[in-house]
């Protein structure tokens, strides 16, 4: 009988296995490895009131209109068409299967008057800085125009100068022999900063990696020019909540032996004292690469834009990357300090029951070694969207992107963090 049994029981369970096995191959789904979004308009410039149709298509031809959702300034919207009712500046771009398109920008103009256009709200030294009129109707009007530079005229409508500050600007035109001037606009030239990227490979269970935590703390009380991310590893012995899946990578590319480890811009040692001056005399320096971040949260999709602009244009090798960090986590903290009487952390017992650890990296949205930077000119801008999910545990409050950029050895040319939600200008 028990023969019998098993062997109906083998029939049963094979059975279903086939089934899974069927159902699994009935699905048929090509693999997209980018869409492209374009859009019914002849041009860039909108009349208010006007309706746009987007379509998305998948470089394998297929038309994923229907499916992809569409978002207007970040914002998403219902369906694959949209209706501009008010001037402004907007970007579009739609998201499907986990992939994003590229982005259409767009400027609204009100009927029956001129609206100028800048450019560039920040501009490096000597970047060209472009000014465009255009009608109530959408049509260039810029070579009937003058245009002003914080009240001097300027010969045609193009600006570059390598004094740093804010800079207004303005054109006048004439309508039946009657003079008009639009609407003031500014505009800022300006150097880019060095931040140094700090990475800290550390874990709940190091004792001494308490030390490059209070490290860390004295560089961010002496410069804001840096950007932070600790990167956690576990152990057998003391499990580690906060492990980063892919730390192999990192510990095999850096040759990383035995925490803690820190690294300045990715490559260079940061070595035992750890001395805030060996960040603080990099921080802030000129340099000409420029990183800015835009992210907003709809749900629990977190949408991060990336742009990033070159005085010289990018290197063969350059990559980047897209990380995600979280602060304010509370979790025990083992403490080999506790008997130092020159540590932050003496006292506070072998095991620090409410270490708070901060700049924790929960995920990475490129290659953590970094994704291959497009090729990019001198002055023109680079942009990137990415998208992730966030899960219900993160602190959406306390979470932080950090974007750097390398060069083809791993050596962060330049770096920049925002917190969610926030829009970071260069700077």
């Amino acid at each position: 009988m028990k023969l019998k049994k098993l062997v109906k029981l083998s029939i049963v369970l094979a059975a279903i296995l086939t089934v899974l096995s069927c159902s699994k191959t009935e699905e048929n789904v090509p693999l997209v490895a980018s869409i492209n979004l374009t859009s019914s308009s002849d041009d860039a410039i909108l009349t208010v009131n006007e309706t746009v149709d987007f379509t998305l298509i998948a470089d394998t031809g297929e038309d994923y209109t229907n499916l992809a959702v569409f978002s207007v300034n970040q914002q998403e919207i219902p369906e694959s068409s949209y209706t501009f009712t008010e001037p402004g500046t907007f970007d579009v771009f739609a998201s499907y299967g986990g992939l994003n398109s590229n982005s259409i920008s767009f400027t609204v103009v009100e009927e029956n008057s001129r609206t100028l256009i800048v450019s560039t709200e920040r501009a490096l030294r000597n970047q060209t800085v472009t000014f465009t009129v255009v009608d109530g109707m959408g049509e260039d009007a810029t070579s009937s125009s003058t245009f002003f530079v914080n009240g001097t005229e300027i010969s045609g409508n193009e600006f570059s100068g390598s004094e740093v500050g804010a800079f207004e600007v303005y054109a006048s035109y004439q309508e039946e022999e009657i003079d008009f001037t639009t609407e003031t606009k500014t505009f800022d030239v300006f150097i880019p900063k060095r931040k140094v990227m700090i990475e800290d490979y550390t874990g709940t269970w190091c004792g001494f990696c308490p030390r490059i935590n209070a490290a860390i703390d004295e560089v961010v009380n002496q410069t804001s020019d840096i950007s932070i991310v600790a990167i956690h590893e576990t152990s057998f012995s003391y499990p580690d909540p906060y492990d980063f899946e892919d730390i192999d990578i990192l510990k095999a590319e850096f040759n990383l032996a035995g925490f803690p480890q820190g690294r300045i811009n990715r490559t260079v040692i940061w070595a035992t004292p750890y001395a805030a001056s060996d960040i603080v005399d990099l921080a802030g320096a000129e340099t000409n690469l420029a990183i800015g971040i835009n992210s907003s949260i709809n749900g629990n999709t977190l949408t991060i834009d990336v742009d990033a602009v070159f005085e010289n244009g990018s290197n063969s090798g350059d990559k980047i990357v897209v990380y995600l960090t979280e602060s304010g986590l509370i979790h025990p903290q083992v403490n080999y300090l506790n008997d130092d009487p020159t540590s932050p952390y003496f006292g506070q017992g072998d095991i620090i029951e409410d270490f708070e650890h901060n700049h924790v990296l929960r995920q990475s949205l490129t290659n953590v070694l970094g994704d291959p930077l497009a090729a990019t000119g001198a002055y023109e801008l680079y942009e990137k969207t990415y998208t992730t999910t966030i899960p219900t545990e993160y602190n959406r409050e306390t979470l932080e992107i950090v974007v750097m950029i390398t060069d083809a050895d791993n050596n962060a040319k330049n770096s920049q963090h925002a917190k969610v939600n926030v829009n970071k200008l260069f700077d």
